[in-house]
């Protein structure tokens, strides 16, 4: 079995989560917690914990964030020989603020340096990109530097939009994925096509497929997970969870979990229900990445919540 490449963001993350109710202009107690992200170096931790072989691609600087996220990815089985440490830059940093229930209100992130991962350094990188079974990255790439991955590399492309801002940057280069992981806002930004109701959106993942994408994973919150594909419509629910302790780490989660089904042979419906249970593992742990993710954590909350 091949490796995995990742490319793409890696943050240090700093989360919020308030008390109680937040009251907007004013100063609310609450809980701070760092960790490291990035939704790239995030999905490749996931896949670590999940027993792949990951390797990433992405810039941080050479400051205290920088060498904790190296450092600390190295200690999470990522293989950190193509990122770069930049000197004179600053290490990307994201933080979110969450309601008392644990659901995101509002973030914001400053990832000026992703702007050096640029052509140049994809070109670099293509060694590592033309090895792997398959190559993953975020939206967070520029839409130059998406151009030149989908020039240099003849791997299957799997991409998380990570925003509808940076979705439509992506969007006229969307043919060249295999697969895609949107929510609902950002499978608009890509499509141009509301996606409120359930036959909307699976309207906008064939307007995806006839670009050329094979498979859409959906993320649509609270009412689960929408696959289209070969296979046709499979519509993903789950159980309701008693609580749930951060949100933030669950789509790159899912990502992870739809990248180690497929590595294992799974079905569409058992890819689903993998990306499903990834992530319901994610929003139960304080950290943006559970240190329970594991693949027999995976098949008991298939069990226990989705099937």
């Amino acid at each position: 079995m091949g490796y995995v490449a990742g490319i793409g963001g890696a943050n240090m993350d700093v989360h919020g989560r308030s008390d109680a109710a937040l009251v907007m202009r004013d100063s609310n107690p609450g809980t701070l917690h760092t960790s490291m992200g990035g939704v790239c170096r995030n999905i490749c931790e996931n896949l670590a914990r999940l027993g792949e072989d990951v390797r990433l691609c992405t810039v941080v600087g050479n400051d205290v964030s920088g060498r904790s996220i190296m450092e600390g990815c190295r200690e999470a089985g990522i293989d950190m020989t193509y990122t770069r440490m930049l000197e004179g830059e600053h290490t990307s940093s994201y933080i979110s603020l969450m309601d008392e229930t644990g659901d995101m209100l509002l973030a914001m992130s400053d990832m000026h340096i992703i702007k050096r991962l640029d052509e140049r350094m994809v070109d670099e990188a293509a060694p590592l990109l033309l090895g792997a079974e398959l190559v993953v990255c975020d939206g967070n790439l520029s839409g130059k530097t998406v151009r030149r991955l989908t020039e240099v590399c003849d791997r299957p492309l799997y991409l998380d939009p990570v925003s509808t801002a940076w979705a439509r940057e992506i969007a006229p280069y969307i043919g060249f994925f295999d697969t895609v992981k949107p929510n609902r806002m950002e499978l608009e930004a890509l499509t141009g096509f509301p996606c409120t109701g359930e036959a909307e959106t699976v309207f906008a993942c064939d307007v995806l497929r006839g670009k050329g994408v094979r498979r859409v994973f959906v993320s649509m919150g609270a009412d689960g997970m929408l696959y289209r594909g070969p296979e046709g419509t499979i519509r993903g629910r789950s159980r309701p969870l008693s609580a749930m302790v951060n949100a933030t780490g669950a789509g790159d989660a899912a990502m992870a979990g739809i990248i180690h089904a497929t590595l294992a042979g799974k079905d569409a419906r058992g890819t689903l229900e993998t990306a499903m249970a990834a992530g319901i593992i994610a929003v139960c742990s304080e950290n943006t990445i559970s240190a329970g993710m594991n693949p027999g954590e995976i098949e008991r909350v298939i069990k226990e919540y989705i099937a």
